[in-house]
């Protein structure tokens, strides 16, 4: 029973222990959609799904910015780089623990946002 327990332990950590912070290529963001209250899927509530080639294979249509207290910042500096046709930077984790919930296609989660002019 111990030695299931320590091995169940050690196989936990490994796989939690897989996932990345990556960040995207750089690119234009195609299309920015946020929801207010998701009927269907409340913990999708608030989130803001942004559709882009990312060029990483967990998530190669986009990435999504979750709601929370620091969605506002995060979503402002997408926004600025959508209306002004900027090149943008997406540092995500590509873990399917934090893929988005509100789609069968994956969204890796955001993590910080780098704007870039080239």
């Amino acid at each position: 029973m111990k030695k299931k327990l320590i091995a169940g332990l050690f196989l936990a950590m490994s796989t939690s222990a897989s996932a990345e912070i990556v960040n995207t290529q750089l690119g234009l963001i195609n299309e920015i959609t946020s929801w207010a209250e998701a009927e269907y899927i409340p913990s999708v509530d608030g989130d803001t799904l942004i559709k882009l080639t990312t060029g990483i294979a967990e998530c190669p249509s986009g990435v999504y910015i979750q709601n929370s207290e620091y969605a506002d910042r995060l979503l402002s500096m997408a926004m600025a780089a959508y209306v002004s046709s900027q090149t943008v930077r997406f540092q995500i984790w590509n873990d399917a623990e934090k893929f988005w919930k509100g789609s069968k296609d994956n969204f890796c989660k955001v993590r910080s946002v780098r704007l870039t002019k080239v």
